[in-house]
């Protein structure tokens, strides 16, 4: 399957765009059976013939017409394990892509919502089985996953280059090219941009020395790195507003050419390194749900006003009133709270497996509901507040916790089968 991530201004008619999207759920071939008069008028180049295999195909051309404009972008940049879209998506891409049925606006339970509902809490725009087979995303996670897990770090080697760091972003599309994220300081503002490259110059990245020491007076061992330790959130924030600080200073009135560009780099410099270390402080802030001293917002909560909030949140009746009060004191919103049930709920709805079993269980992310069936080669792993993920050796795969049983071993699972809910 060839992909593109060209963008064209011709833009087909409804009935050319019809057959040529059922062509993409067709593995790229045209229908037979559709308007002979719309099947004449789609270009050579959207469509080739190939007398060999008896039909017409779509090119790279012909992919690119049906999502213009920076969506075939949107589409690739999906997360393969949750099938979201970026956060950046327009209001106007995003109605395209759903009427096109490569993208559905699904909410906290994976359920279809209506496109009005986008920006409720908890809804999200993922991309569909047919997005995926647009862009030449794997519908099940290749092998490549295991070694390279999304968010995970790795090192793009290039012949005659240095090895640079970077963040793995998705799994390799058709073409061969997965997008990654270029890591390290100082980049400049193309450098540090999101990317496609070559799959076969990810390699991994190499581990941190640590030294072991034995000879301690409590007899104890302990593992030292050369890692510099963190910061607590408090310190870390008073360094933050120093990066800002330096980011935001001004330049010297009437200064000489090169003193405007050297400060220009400090800037730019003290601007990466902000925008780097804040993603870190928030998602520790985040992992810990524990923020700055000063950003806290804890509310000393009465026990009627406990109970009150418990009416309109039901789902915190399981953690009680006092422990409701305790964490309002902390910090937490409603929300959180709730959201924190549902993990917890979430996470024992999962019966317990052991490596060899056979476990069938329905593909987390968008789309059509599949159900999959294999035997796994170790304990399953939390992917989100509402996945889980199984490996069988060869790959892994989210699939929805709710939907994860045991099943008896009926000689099936030696290739993965994927198969229609109906």
């Amino acid at each position: 399957m060839s992909t593109t991530t060209g963008y064209t201004t011709d833009k087909p008619t409804p009935g050319q765009r019809r057959v040529m999207l059922a062509a993409v759920d067709a593995d790229g071939r045209l229908p037979d059976g559709a308007n002979q008069r719309v099947l004449n008028n789609i270009p050579e180049s959207w469509a080739r013939t190939d007398a060999a295999a008896g039909g017409r195909f779509l090119t790279a051309e012909g992919r690119a017409v049906l999502a213009p404009l920076g969506r075939f972008s949107l589409l690739a940049r999906a997360n393969p394990e949750t099938g979201g879209l970026p956060g950046t998506t327009g209001h106007s891409d995003m109605l395209a892509l759903v009427r096109d049925g490569l993208a559905v606006v699904q909410d906290s339970e994976g359920r279809p919502a209506p496109v009005a509902d986008r920006w409720e809490r908890g809804n999200s725009l993922r991309i569909t089985e047919r997005g995926r087979k647009l862009v030449g995303m794997p519908l099940a996670a290749p092998e490549f996953a295991e070694r390279f897990p999304v968010r995970s770090r790795a090192m793009w080697k290039r012949e005659g280059e240095p090895a640079q760091p970077v963040q793995i972003l998705g799994w390799p599309l058709a073409d061969g090219t997965v997008r990654v994220l270029p890591e390290g300081t100082p980049l400049s503002y193309a450098q540090s941009t999101e990317r496609p490259v070559p799959a076969e110059q990810i390699h991994p990245a190499p581990q941190h020395p640590t030294t072991t020491v034995t000879n301690r007076s409590d007899d104890r061992r302990k593992t030292m790195s050369d890692r510099t330790p963190e910061l607590p959130l408090d310190d870390e924030l008073e360094a933050l507003r120093g990066l800002a600080a330096a980011a935001m200073k001004p330049m010297t009135p009437r200064a000489e050419t090169w003193e405007q560009v050297k400060a220009l780099e400090v800037r730019a410099t003290a601007g990466y390194e902000l925008a780097e270390r804040f993603t870190e402080f928030d998602q520790r802030a985040t992992a810990d749900r524990w923020a700055p001293r000063e950003w806290r917002r804890g509310r000393d909560l009465g026990a009627e006003e406990a109970e009150t909030l418990i009416e309109k949140w039901p789902a915190l009746s399981a953690l009680g009133s006092m422990f409701v009060r305790n964490l309002a004191a902390n910090g937490f919103a409603p929300w959180q709270m709730a959201n924190l049930v549902k993990q917890v709920q979430g996470r024992r709805g999962l019966p317990e497996i052991q490596p060899g079993d056979v476990v069938e269980a329905m593909l987390a992310g968008g789309g059509e509901p599949r159900t999959i069936r294999l035997k796994v080669d170790r304990t399953p792993w939390p992917g989100g507040p509402d996945s889980t993920v199984l490996s069988d050796g060869t790959a892994v795969t989210a699939v929805v916790t709710t939907s994860v049983k045991v099943v008896e071993d009926d000689g099936t699972t030696t290739a993965r089968l994927v198969t229609d809910e109906s």
